[in-house]
């Protein structure tokens, strides 16, 4: 079920399979960092309504490049809370964009984000498969 619809960002959430799906979509090269954080902070509202325990990140149009300071916003504003909610599980699609996807990962490696279980796949269904099998 379709959650969340922005011109950048697309969230479903399946709750049979406690997961939900976040697709960036290719006008991420426009946005601003103050545009980057509101769609998480949408993001957090939603996973703090439906409760997910994974996710499927898929970056394969992320093209925004998520600079240091944004990373640790993201740790410090958005893991937290959904670590506290039971969200630790991350299936990522990677991005095509090498620069974008190194940003995406260092997020990850850093503070909080290190506390999920994280894999980086290229293929949609090979990470739905995995998320889904934990």
């Amino acid at each position: 079920m379709e959650v969340y619809n922005s011109k950048y960002l697309h969230l479903a959430f399946f709750a049979d399979q406690e997961l939900i799906e976040m697709t960036w979509l290719p006008l991420t090269d426009k946005m601003k960092p103050e545009e980057y954080k509101q769609e998480f902070l949408n993001y957090l509202d939603i996973i703090l309504k439906f409760r997910p325990k994974k996710i499927i990140p898929d970056t394969r149009d992320m093209f925004f490049l998520i600079d240091p300071e944004l990373q640790e916003w993201t740790n410090q504003t958005i893991f937290p809370p959904s670590l506290e909610m039971g969200l630790n599980k991350a299936a990522f699609v990677i991005s095509q964009e090498m620069i974008a996807q190194l940003s995406i990962e260092q997020t990850m490696e850093e503070y909080e984000g290190v506390k999920f279980i994280t894999r980086y796949f290229d293929d949609k269904e090979e990470a739905k498969a995995w998320v889904l099998s934990l």
